[in-house]
């Protein structure tokens, strides 16, 4: 899947206002609410100081407009106190909620909180009754209740039913079907889903598309939380008029009152509480997490007043040695943070403390640039904990390097070069895995074979998810397989089986750099990019040899300082450099290369966070940086801003660009406070520190700018699944004829239906006509369902079956053509590599696929093989398979084949088959298929008789 890139955010100031559209793509359909219509102009001119507004990209709407220093929004209606604060601002957004996107009443206020800094007033969207999800508009009144601020995001253009055609149990039931049918993966592995309930399942008005900050669609929909309470907390989204699945992400982010339970979260397994002798029986994990989540409760107690992850002083349970995780891992639950053995350094336990921080203060969605945002926070916490809480365990972690400098204990900044075959020979960007023997600068070097685990007769797949029918040639060298498919556990324990010394994995998506792999192992270890994994699989076997070197060990620093996890053995070494990014092939800025741009991951927020990681870690030490010079304001002060952005100005759908304006925000908040130092000795809150200063605010914009905030990653260049505008059938100088055509106007008459099942008892999901299309497209087509059902455990519930329509014979005709082609539109949204539909044609009892060679316009891609677990009775074939889009939906398309490269010519019949096949769980929606036709083109009556005159010459 693809997601589309996030649009621009256009700051305008002052005066600058007049004339100006918010969006530069398309007008507001509200022109009041358009900078130079009537309510922004209202804004600018009741306020007193000079404004600043930012646009929200999701909705081309006002995110954020500001006063500057001093200055008030609405001067004429004063507030000294808590309950004054909370009139002036609904006074405000009764007035100018349009400009938000919010209509006239839509606005309800939630939540008031007063701190040192002044009163944040919270208010929440709903329609007709139905709260919009993630919509927050906040505002800010300081001390002197001056109205500062006021920011957020609400679903502009509300017209739709509140009426659900599902019920409540049906859309849970269909949430749950979901995540049994396709298991949260960690590292790339399946976990189990025992013990999953519907927790809640909340009727909602969703706006597609706003955690991406792009257009979308308002639709009814019921919000379901999954979950067991150990490994999976996901939120399923199910439209409440079809059933279809619209979103799924995971919130397991990946009074101090601690409870530590080994291996499960029940009343038996508790081995510690709050006020038993410590360490009593513990072992060094369980003490570790007992540390670590003491010191994560006083860093925000001390620091900013917080009493535990909700502010009401909940308990802070944790379990050790979970089974449930796919080691080495660690997560949130919801309920409990989860560690597995040798994962519980101090920065991990509060970096999984911090997203139970998120979640109750922001909530960050835990996809794309929100969930990298919330993937960030914990990471800046944690690093926190790490630098103020004195155990030193690991190693120094004061000395400050030099800007863009490796850590010497870091494994980065290597490199594979290509020693032979002469033709493919030279340097490779790479980078090392977690596991294995450090690569130094003598570095290593041995030949390299593809390891070949067959995928089925003639096919061999490079994988490395099985055991390597190729083991004789690899024993005592690397093994080269592709990323994909499994865990990279399972890549090296086959690597390791068939006596390898090292393992080299080619990344699968096309530009995205190397990252380090996660394993244990003591194989040598390295990942390259998909270009030069695709050089050593074209060489002849048994030529390539490669050396791998450290490149860049004498420009080091001895320094632990911005490493994250650096402390838990399981990982082999830290994870994550916050200070430099791309020594862990993560990006530093936006525009980087190591930006990831595929959607696995929910869309990169392991390794975007590195963005925001980066801008902190300036803040905090300085240095110049893409041609940007930050002055360090050192780490109190930046912890400060940056919680007072997490707590009052970030929302559910913030990003990079709001949470830059939330930052300048929450900087100019703090000006003048009382700011303390970090701190995590219990009752025991830092010296009081120099103050915020205004020059200090300078160096959170230069920050931002330095690390490319507000700027979108276009060069992803998302696409959709389908290329557009296909070309025309027949060339110049001919005309076509169609000989068959079918659009599935008169229902499947005509066509016939045959089925195939792989377990016994099981069934399938039979074709039909369906006249309520996706995407609003007119007419009637033929539907063949992959739906979210059935369980992947070999019984009569597994889901594993292949349903099939066939044509009638159809017949080219005897007379010579220029060409003879089969068009068809379609539009997928299956389970990627594991579900998907092809077509397939027979001339006499044999059913043939027809190959993706044959194809001329948007050929399929592939199924998943039977090897790596794919049960599909169609694992392995060219299929038409996955989403676009960055969503769990696809587009409309046209698929164009040369018959001819089948051997269908004059006077061929034969017929077509649509073969739609799923695996044993797991689903979306499947494949539908409209306005088939198979065209011969002939030359027209002008080209010919033009050359007949020809040879009359």
């Amino acid at each position: 899947m693809k997601i589309l890139s996030q649009a621009s955010c256009l700051v305008l100031v002052g005066a600058g206002l007049a004339g100006v559209t918010l969006t530069q793509a398309s007008a507001s359909p509200h022109a009041s609410a358009a900078p130079g219509g009537g309510l922004v102009q209202r804004m600018r001119t009741q306020a007193d100081g000079a404004v600043a507004l930012s646009a929200e990209p999701a909705t081309g709407r006002i995110g954020f407009v500001r006063v500057s220093r001093a200055g008030d929004l609405s001067p004429t209606a004063p507030a000294r106190a808590a309950p004054g604060a909370v009139d002036k601002a609904t006074a405000y957004l009764a007035e100018f909620a349009p400009a938000f996107g919010a209509a006239p009443g839509q606005l309800r206020k939630t939540r008031v909180q007063s701190t040192s800094d002044g009163t944040t007033v919270s208010f929440e969207q709903v329609y007709r009754g139905v709260p919009v999800f993630g919509s927050m508009l906040r505002a800010q009144l300081d001390k002197q209740g001056d109205l500062t601020s006021v920011n957020g995001y609400a679903a502009p253009g509300l017209d739709l039913s509140v009426t659900p055609r599902l019920s409540s149990a049906q859309a849970s039931a269909r949430a749950l079907g979901a995540v049994r049918a396709d298991p949260p993966t960690h590292h790339g592995g399946r976990g189990s889903t025992a013990g999953i309930r519907a927790a809640s399942t909340d009727l909602v008005v969703y706006r597609t598309g706003a955690t991406r900050g792009v257009a979308g669609d308002n639709v009814l929909t019921y919000v379901v939380e999954v979950t067991n309470r150990s490994n999976i907390r996901d939120m399923v989204f199910v439209d409440a008029g079809t059933g279809k699945l619209l979103n799924r992400y995971s919130m397991m982010e990946n009074a101090l009152h601690r409870r530590v339970f080994e291996r499960r979260f029940r009343p038996a397994a508790e081995v510690w509480s709050e006020g038993d002798p410590f360490p009593g029986n513990l072992n060094a994990n369980q003490q570790s997490i007992v540390r670590g989540s003491g010191e994560a409760y006083w860093l925000f107690r001390n620091a900013f007043g917080r009493d535990s992850y909700d502010g009401r002083g909940h308990r802070m349970n944790t379990v050790n040695n979970d089974p449930t995780l796919l080691c080495p891992n660690a997560s949130w639950n919801g309920t409990t943070t989860n560690y597995c053995n040798g994962v519980t350094s101090d920065d991990t336990v509060a970096h999984e403390w911090g997203h139970a921080y998120t979640e109750h203060t922001s909530d960050l969605i835990y996809q794309f640039q929100s969930g990298a945002l919330n993937e960030s926070y914990s990471d800046i916490w944690g690093e926190t904990v790490d630098m103020v809480n004195g155990r030193q365990d690991q190693g120094d972690d004061t000395t400050v390097r030099p800007v863009g400098l490796c850590s010497t204990q870091t494994r980065g900044d290597v490199r594979l070069d290509i020693n032979s075959p002469p033709e493919i020979a030279g340097p490779c960007n790479a980078a090392p895995a977690a596991f294995g023997p450090v690569i130094d600068q003598n570095g290593v070097s041995d030949d390299v074979v593809v390891g070949r685990d067959a995928r089925g007769p003639g096919d061999p797949a490079t994988n490395g998810c099985s055991p390597f029918t190729n083991a004789g040639a690899i024993a005592g060298g690397f093994v080269y397989v592709d990323r994909g498919l499994c865990t990279f556990q399972t890549k090296v324990n086959n690597a390791s089986a068939a006596g390898a010394r090292g393992i080299v994995v080619g990344n699968n998506v096309a530009g995205e750099a190397p990252f380090q792999m996660f394993a244990r192992s003591a194989l040598y270890g390295v990942m390259i990019g998909l270009r030069n994994g695709e050089k050593i699989k074209s060489a002849p076997a048994g030529s390539v040899n490669v050396t791998i070197r450290d490149v860049g060990t004498d420009q080091r620093v001895n320094s632990f300082r911005w490493l994250s996890g650096e402390g838990d053995p399981a990982f082999g070494g830290a994870i994550r450099d916050m200070w430099s990014p791309e020594c862990y092939g993560d990006p530093a800025k936006v525009s980087d290369a190591e930006y990831h741009c595929s959607t696995d991951d929910a869309g990169g927020v392991h390794t975007n966070s590195g963005v925001p990681n980066h801008a902190f870690s300036l803040l905090v030490d300085g240095g110049t940086y893409n041609g940007v010079t930050v002055r360090g304001i050192g780490l109190d002060r930046a912890a400060h801003i940056f919680w007072r952005a997490q707590n009052a100005y970030l929302t559910p759908t913030s990003d990079f660009a709001d949470f830059a304006d939330s930052l300048d925000a929450a900087c100019r908040d703090k000006i003048g406070d009382r700011i303390t130092a970090m701190s995590t000795a219990p009752r025991n809150p830092g010296a009081v520190v120099a103050p915020v200063r205004r020059v200090d605010c300078t160096s959170v914009t230069q920050a931002a700018a330095a690390v490319e905030l507000r700027r979108a990653p276009t060069q992803c260049n998302f696409q959709p699944m389908f290329r557009r505008n296909p070309p025309a059938l027949c060339g110049p100088g001919t005309r076509a004829r169609t000989v068959f055509s079918e659009r599935f106007e008169k229902g499947l008459a005509g066509w016939s239906r045959s089925s195939a099942v792989v377990f016994r008892g099981a069934d399938g999901a039979r074709w039909r006509t369906d006249s309520t299309l996706p995407k609003g497209r007119l007419g009637t087509a033929a539907h063949g369902p992959a739906p979210d059902r059935g369980e992947c455990n070999g019984s009569a519930s597994d889901f594993s079956t292949r349903d099939s329509i066939i044509s009638p014979v159809i017949s080219i005709p005897r007379r010579r053509a220029v060409a003879r082609k089969l068009a068809f539109n379609h539009y997928v949204a299956t389970e990627l590599g594991f579900d998907g539909g092809n077509v397939k044609y027979r001339t006499g009892r044999r059913w043939r696929v027809i190959p993706a060679s044959a194809y001329t316009f948007n050929k399929p891609d592939r199924l998943a093989g039977a090897a790596v677990g794919n049960t599909n009775p169609m694992a392995g074939q060219a299929a038409f398979t996955g989403t676009d889009g960055g969503e769990v939906t696809g587009s409309w398309g046209e698929s164009q084949i040369n018959l001819s490269a089948l051997r269908l010519g004059p006077g061929s019949r034969f017929r077509l088959r649509f073969d739609m096949g799923r695996d044993g769980c797991g689903g979306i929606d499947g494949w539908y298929v409209d306005n088939i036709r198979v065209t011969v083109c002939v030359r027209s009556a002008g080209r010919a008789a033009g050359g007949a005159a020809g040879r009359r010459d």
